[in-house]
């Protein structure tokens, strides 16, 4: 007998190489969020000289998505789960974290460098998230933030569940370069955006 249930994707975010854009983990969300918030900062010149600049537009606009994610280990601890009965939803937390902060191997070999005299202060490299939600839209981003907020624990003081809000900058080719290879998502997202609102604009009708 088929379930009736749909058959839901999983949403999530993708880690890839920041230099050849080729996958190399994903952070998969537990629950798919109820509801995305998204705004836009149109890029268009601060001055103008003429009435034809109000129509210009510098490049695409500054996209935020911002969404709750909640994190809940409940069900995989019932199922005995190993890693839920020992961290609850530590380990997720952890992951998320990871999206925002240098490893310490990072901090260590810069701080050995630094010693040596060899560095000046370099930012280190993380990989690039790709948020994917969806076929439709798969965007490479940048956390803006990340605040978490945990509801229960275990005996052990192990979250049990929780709340993460983030939010994440789309980065399009302004922010890559178009000779990035991420850039190419970027192109594929805004491409797909284009056909979906060629179905509903339509020619004007002459008078």
């Amino acid at each position: 007998m088929l379930s009736s249930q749909p058959n839901y994707l999983k949403a999530g975010i993708v880690l890839l190489d920041p230099q050849t854009a080729d996958p190399v983990s994903a952070i998969p969300l537990l629950i798919n969020p109820e509801s995305l918030s998204t705004q836009f900062e149109v890029k268009a010149p601060s001055t103008s000289d003429t009435r034809t600049e109000q129509l210009r537009l510098l490049g695409p606009p500054k996209e935020t998505i911002t969404f709750d994610a909640i994190l809940d280990a409940t069900d995989a601890m019932s199922r005995g789960d190993e890693d839920a009965v020992k961290y609850g939803i530590g380990h997720y937390i952890a992951a998320l974290r990871s999206l925002i902060s240098p490893t310490k191997r990072q901090l260590l070999d810069n701080d050995a460098l630094a010693r040596q005299g060899k560095l000046t202060i370099i930012p280190m490299t993380q990989p690039l998230p790709v948020f994917s939600w969806g076929l439709q839209r798969r965007m490479p981003v940048k956390v803006g933030s990340l605040s978490v907020t945990e509801e229960f624990f275990s005996a052990r003081l192990n979250p049990i569940r929780a709340k993460a809000s983030l939010s994440l900058q789309v980065l399009s080719v302004d922010d890559l370069g178009f000779d990035h290879p991420a850039s190419s998502l970027f192109l594929h997202y805004l491409d797909g955006i284009e056909k979906q609102a060629a179905k509903v604009i339509k020619p004007a009708l002459g008078g």
